[in-house]
């Protein structure tokens, strides 16, 4: 019998860590040394679909991976939290491993935790790095059921498989093993929810710091005309876009190569 899509997707690589913050605990996964680079994932996902991308960077950075609420060591807040509550979270733990001024990266839903982040805590974050950037429109009908979907570990396993491949990766492209689990349907709905109590112009522009637009092309849930394009219009000073051939809205696991080339080609330089 095969593993539930609500399973753990795999380990994430580095040193487990974790704080206390207001009671409640922060998980997150520490790789390598220097500089330090925060990486928050994709809607009810997991800190490990980093996992290649930090074994890149961490040859001359310090990646800092962090679990969300109810999943690995992250406790799920007892109360309704909005996007910023989320993302004191992240600055607590920029705090604790002294790595400000980080590099922010966001995945999906992390895009959003990112640039709230930067808009709430001045200071914590020198640059965002932004993949799958949606947030300010809708999600095209057929996504938006195939995002809802993943969230369904009791439906037969191909269609659950279905879902995850229309709404995450181009056609043709191979869907890990890993990305057949993750799916924690708990954490999706406290995000959600944290995403629709946070007016979106209050984190939208991240904090007016630099930010690179890492844009799938084929991204369904958030395509380029309503999240990339958007962006370079609304901060064309502010904005470098890299548009990533055959990958949808994963990224990650589908160009982990170009993936890392785009990110490392604006990091700062090994302190």
């Amino acid at each position: 019998m095969s593993e539930r899509a609500d399973s753990v997707a795999r380990p994430c690589e580095g040193e487990a860590r974790s704080i206390v913050r207001d009671g409640r605990r922060i998980g997150y996964f520490v790789r390598g040394a220097g500089q330090a680079i925060v990486l928050l994932p994709s809607l009810g996902r997991e800190a490990s679909d980093f996992n290649e991308l930090t074994a890149v960077l961490a040859g001359n950075h310090r990646t800092i991976a962090i679990d969300p609420p109810g999943v690995g060591l992250s406790e799920l807040p007892s109360e309704p939290v909005s996007l910023f509550d989320l993302a004191d979270d992240v600055a607590a733990v920029i705090e604790a491993e002294r790595g400000a001024p980080a590099t922010l990266i966001g995945h999906a839903f992390g895009n959003r935790l990112a640039r709230a982040t930067a808009a709430r805590h001045a200071g914590a974050a020198a640059r965002l790095i932004l993949i799958a950037a949606g947030g300010k429109y809708p999600i095209p009908g057929l996504a938006f059921d195939a995002l809802l979907g993943c969230f369904n570990p009791d439906q037969p396993a191909e269609e659950h498989f279905a879902c995850v491949a229309y709404g995450f990766f181009a056609d043709a492209e191979a869907v890990p093993d890993h990305w057949r689990r993750g799916w924690h349907p708990v954490t999706a709905r406290i995000q959600g929810a944290a995403v629709r109590a946070t007016p979106v112009e209050s984190w939208w522009p991240g904090g007016g710091l630099p930010m690179l637009v890492i844009q799938g092309e084929f991204d369904r849930i958030a395509p380029r005309a309503d999240s990339a394009d958007i962006l370079a219009r609304d901060f064309p000073d502010r904005v470098r876009l890299v548009l990533i051939e055959q990958a949808g809205h994963a990224l990650l696991p589908e160009q982990p190569a170009a993936i890392a080339a785009a990110v490392s080609a604006i990091l700062p330089p090994a302190a």
